[in-house]
């Protein structure tokens, strides 16, 4: 009897690790939503439409600092995790920093002045909507080891993607140093190309997690 009382309590107060893959789930979600909207973002030139984009930007990367601190707040009250402790907290930041660096990104466009993304920036836009689209598939796998091989297999996929984005940048980069002599607007490109690439690194970096936590439970 006394077990039983000490059951129900325990379960009453302690969160549920089915709560850490829900957050996890919100947060990558949030990462798809934040993606498209910088893809459209780039692919205008309209002020106002850019000003639409970066607000709704902003809105989606402070949901997910919500669902981020409820998580890392969760491991202060749970005892018993669906995995290592270190590796929700590394996920969660990873998942997080995708977004951040997003929301970075048309930051750094207005503090350097408005003008139109490059046609690769345009690309790498595209290749972080594929990379976070392949993270939410992966992250909504993770609940589940059954899903090993295929969760493995994305992990894969997404470091091809990653891949295809620093060829991407740095195609850009070089068409930006032999094109271009304006030093504010090298300036400019160098930091989105930079913040671009750590959008898509955030993406492998939780894909790196992922893998990691699959590999020591099959």
């Amino acid at each position: 009897m006394k077990s039983s009382i000490f059951t129900r309590l325990m379960s009453a107060i302690t969160p549920h690790s089915d709560n850490y893959f829900i957050l996890f789930n919100n947060l990558a979600d949030c990462a798809v939503r934040a993606s498209k909207v910088l893809a459209m973002m780039t692919a205008v030139s309209d002020d106002d439409k850019f000003e639409e984009y970066f607000a709704e930007i902003r809105k989606i990367e402070s949901e997910a600092d919500e669902y981020t601190k409820e998580i890392l707040l969760s491991l202060h009250k749970t005892f018993i995790t669906p995995f290592d402790r270190r590796e929700i907290r590394e996920l969660a930041m990873a998942l997080d920093d995708i977004i951040d660096f997003m929301e970075d990104i048309p930051q750094s466009a207005k503090i350097y002045g408005r003008s139109s993304f490059t046609p690769e920036m345009v690309a790498l836009a595209q290749i972080l909507l594929r990379a976070s689209e392949k993270v939410r598939e992966t992250v909504h796998m993770l609940g589940d080891m059954k899903n090993a091989e295929r969760i493995l297999h994305n992990c894969e996929e997404i470091n091809l993607i990653e891949g295809e984005g620093d060829h991407v940048m740095r195609a850009g980069m070089m068409r930006l140093f032999a094109e271009e002599s304006d030093a504010r607007t090298i300036m400019r490109s160098k930091v989105l190309y930079d913040l671009f690439e750590e959008a898509i690194d955030s993406c492998q970096d939780a894909s790196d997690v992922i893998h990691g936590v699959v590999l020591e439970r099959i």
